[in-house]
């Protein structure tokens, strides 16, 4: 990076660039480790009588261990194993950051930043689903069963789903970042920022995002990543944030009454310390869940709806309704384009044409404050009193509202909150 200040300018105006390269592998969880195949890994089961459970003094003798193994026969219907993979080409994350800024000093106490940030990563860890049946040939209603489809069924029959750890995934994070500081001064200190910002990507990750109505892990069809490239679970294009302490300048070292005991007792020494957080919503990725049996391929969920055109904006939000009324949403009969609606099933055999994200979740806002005042008992002895509120306008920020198309009856609804109700605190503290 470099920093660079313009001639004649006298150092209050400056402009940054950075770039960094960075690699690392991100973990991938417990479930999804090697040694819990088989024969490294065994099921077991047993059925106690509630009337004589099991006697711990013979420990685990007495259970009865399945040990099917992948390339044997089916044991029943359908395959009793799942598999863990990892591919043999799998490759550290690559991240590229790159940054320019330009700050300007508009007095010796006050600031204002500007600034381009992005990010570049590619051989994101993602799970893959390696097993996924095949489409079949002819009428849907004539396709061979779904497990018979799979392209391992016929050397490892009695391996259902396999989960493949891979190195595919990619992000791009592009973002313009305002800030303004103001120094102590006058017993106003205050920090204020804003991000406009889009982060995509064609995989959330193992871990995802909490509260969030974004897609799966797993990609809605393991032959078409890039179906699944769109807005990242926790992208929010617009973010602000501020905060800051003002102290009220009366009473002991202040610049009004500084000598005057009795205006300081009552009002010298108040401070008042605040910080507020607003963004816009995270995106909502419109499912069709009961779908996924028709697709005849899905074996991992995550199937989404077909996407005709934007869903229009309805005349008023609510938590019932938050898109909107469902009959002026949704299309009547499976994959057909009726002219006005925005969302459909697919049709049989299909998965759904509609991205992650496109739609969005209600935003958020919050103020925490606290107010306080010092006491003196002597010149090095006092009394700090503190009264915290968190939330303190006891506003309601909602979670995400129902997606999935095949329930209309809780599309659209909000049944959870984001953040607690307001919460006020006292606190009490002697210094000596």
């Amino acid at each position: 990076g470099f920093a660079w200040t313009p001639p004649g300018f006298d150092n209050k105006f400056v402009i940054r660039a950075g770039y960094r390269f960075s690699t690392f592998l991100e973990g991938t969880g417990a479930n999804l480790r090697l040694p819990l195949n088989p024969p490294f890994f065994a099921e077991s089961d047993i059925t106690y009588d509630a009337r004589t459970p099991g006697d711990i003094r013979v420990g685990f003798a007495d259970l009865v261990t399945v040990r099917p193994t992948l390339d044997g026969p089916r044991t029943g219907a359908n395959p009793a194993l799942q598999g863990r993979a990892w591919d043999l080409n799998l490759r550290p994350q690559f991240t590229n950051q790159f940054n320019f800024a330009t700050e300007y000093m508009i007095s010796n106490s006050t600031s204002v930043t500007a600034a381009y940030v992005g990010q570049r990563g590619t051989h994101l860890v993602v799970p893959h689903e390696a097993n996924q049946p095949l489409p079949g040939t002819g009428p849907f209603n004539t396709w061979a069963p779904i497990n018979d489809r799979r392209p391992l069924a016929r050397v490892l029959p009695n391996l259902g789903n396999i989960a493949l750890t891979e190195s595919s995934g990619t992000m791009w994070y592009n973002s313009l970042q305002l800030s303004g500081r103001q120094r102590m001064r006058h017993g106003l200190e205050l920090l204020a920022a804003y991000t406009f910002s889009k982060t995509l990507t064609d995989n959330l990750g193992y871990y995802g995002c909490g509260n969030v109505a974004s897609d799966g892990a797993y990609w809605q069809n393991a032959y078409d990543r890039r179906a699944n490239y769109g807005p990242a679970c926790f992208d929010t294009p617009h973010n602000f944030t501020v905060g800051g302490v003002y102290e009220l300048p009366i009473g002991k070292g202040k610049a009004f009454a500084p000598g005057n005991r009795i205006v300081d007792l009552i009002v010298g020494g108040w401070s008042l310390n605040y910080f507020v957080s607003a963004h816009t919503g995270f995106p909502v990725t419109v499912n069709a869940g009961a779908h996924q049996a028709n697709t005849g391929q899905s074996v991992r969920g995550n199937v989404r709806a077909n996407y005709y055109r934007p869903l229009p904006k309805p005349a008023t939000r609510t938590v019932d309704r938050w898109f909107g009324p469902v009959d002026t949403i949704f299309c009547s009969q499976n994959g057909v384009d009726n002219g006005t609606c925005s969302y459909g099933l697919p049709a049989l055999g299909q998965f759904g044409s509609a991205g992650v994200g496109t739609e969005r979740a209600p935003g958020f806002f919050n103020l925490d404050m606290s107010i306080g005042k010092k006491f003196y008992v002597t010149e090095r002895h006092y009394v700090d009193f503190r009264m915290e509120t968190f939330n303190t306008l006891n506003h309601v920020s909602f979670g995400p509202p129902g997606r999935d198309m095949t329930a209309p009856a809780t599309f659209g609804q909000i049944t959870n909150q984001v953040g607690n109700a307001r919460n006020i605190q006292f606190g009490l503290k002697y210094y000596f």
